[in-house]
C-alpha cells in the first residue's frame, strides 16, 4: 500500500512493503528526484537494510554456534510494515519480529521507520527496540537512489558529488563475492568533489569508513538542482550505482557494513555491529533536502 505525505514544497510516497520511500517530487513542477526502480536496471528505490548491511560471506552467520542464513541487506526490505501513524506531518511504520524472522534472525525486536516533511527537507528516522530477554545485535542502513540526470537535457557527466568538508580518505571495494577487500585504495586527498563519470561504478560500490563530513550532495554543473543527504552520526557511507553510465546514484549512510574477507562469521563481533541491551532503544535519522 502506498501512502502520501506532502507540504507546500514536496510530495513523497512510501510503500508499506519494506516501508520503502518510493517517490520524492517537487510540488512546483512535479519533478521526480528518486530513482523509480526500473527492474531491468535496479528494481528497488530506497530499501531499508536490516538486520545486516551488505552481504554475509556465504550468506551465513553464527550466534552461539548456531548457524543462520540471510540474503544481502537482510529481510526488512521484503516484509510488510504496519502503518502506526499517518497525518499531515508524519508517516510512521512498524515491523515486529515474527515466526518467519526468528528463523533467520533469532532476536525479538521492534523496528520503527518515520518520514517527516519540514519545508524542502525529508527527515527519515530509524528506531530499533530490544523486546528480547537478552542483548540484541543488529545493523541498519539506508539505500536511497537518486536520478541522474535530474533534468532531461543533462547527462551523467554534468553531475558531481560534493562533501561539506575537505576529505582525505581511502575507499574499500567489494570482491567478486561482495565481501569487503582488506586493502583500501587512496580516494580523496584534501578534496570534497567526486565527479560522476561513466565508469565510476565499474568496480562496484565505493565504501568509506572514516569520512569527516556530515553531508554529501548531488549537484549539477548546468542547473541549480541539488539533492543533499545529511547523515551526521552514521559511521559508514556507501556510494553505489550501475556500471557503465549509471542512471542513478545511491548515497547510503550505514550503521554496519558487509563482511570483510577475513570474517570469522561471528555475528556479535561483526564489523559495524550494534548492540542493544534489554529494553534499550537505538535511534538514528538522516535528511534528504531538495534544493
Amino acid at each position: 500500500m502506498i501512502n502520501v505525505l506532502e507540504n507546500d514544497v514536496l510530495k513523497i510516497e512510501v510503500n508499506s512493503l519494506g516501508a520503502e520511500l518510493s517517490s520524492i517530487k517537487t510540488k512546483e513542477d512535479g519533478l521526480e528526484y528518486l530513482w523509480q526502480g526500473d527492474p531491468s536496471v535496479w528494481g528497488r528505490k530506497s530499501p531499508i537494510l536490516f538486520p545486516i548491511v551488505g552481504k554475509l560471506k556465504d550468506n551465513e552467520y553464527y550466534i552461539e554456534n548456531e548457524k543462520y542464513e540471510l540474503g544481502q541487506h537482510g529481510f526488512a526490505r521484503d516484509m510488510e510494515f504496519q502503518v502506526e501513524q499517518k497525518n499531515k506531518e508524519i508517516l510512521e511504520y512498524k515491523l515486529k519480529y515474527n515466526e518467519e524472522s526468528l528463523k533467520k534472525y533469532p532476536y525479538k525486536f521492534l523496528l520503527t521507520i518515520t518520514y517527516e516533511l519540514k519545508g524542502n527537507s525529508l527527515n527519515i528516522g530509524y528506531e530499533v527496540k530490544n523486546l528480547d530477554s537478552t542483548d540484541v545485535y543488529f545493523s541498519i542502513g539506508a539505500h536511497p537512489g537518486f536520478n541522474i540526470p535530474i533534468m532531461e537535457e543533462e547527462r551523467l557527466e554534468d553531475y558531481y558529488l560534493e562533501f561539506d568538508k575537505l576529505e582525505t580518505v581511502n575507499k574499500y571495494e567489494l570482491n567478486t563475492e561482495n565481501s569487503v577487500s582488506l586493502e583500501s585504495i587512496p580516494f580523496l586527498e584534501n578534496e570534497k568533489v567526486i565527479p560522476m563519470t561513466k565508469d565510476i561504478f565499474n568496480k562496484g560500490a565505493i565504501i568509506l569508513l572514516d569520512v569527516e563530513s556530515n553531508s554529501l550532495s548531488l549537484k549539477s554543473k548546468k542547473s541549480s538542482r541539488e539533492v543533499c543527504v545529511e547523515y551526521a552520526g552514521f559511521p559508514y557511507l556507501g556510494i553505489w550505482g550501475q556500471p557503465d553510465n549509471s542512471p542513478f546514484v545511491c548515497i547510503e549512510p550505514w550503521y554496519g557494513v558487509a563482511d570483510f574477507e577475513d570474517t570469522d562469521k561471528q555475528y556479535k563481533t561483526k564489523r559495524g555491529i550494534q548492540k542493544l541491551e534489554v529494553s534499550e532503544e537505538f535511534k538514528a535519522n538522516y535528511y534528504v533536502t531538495i534544493k
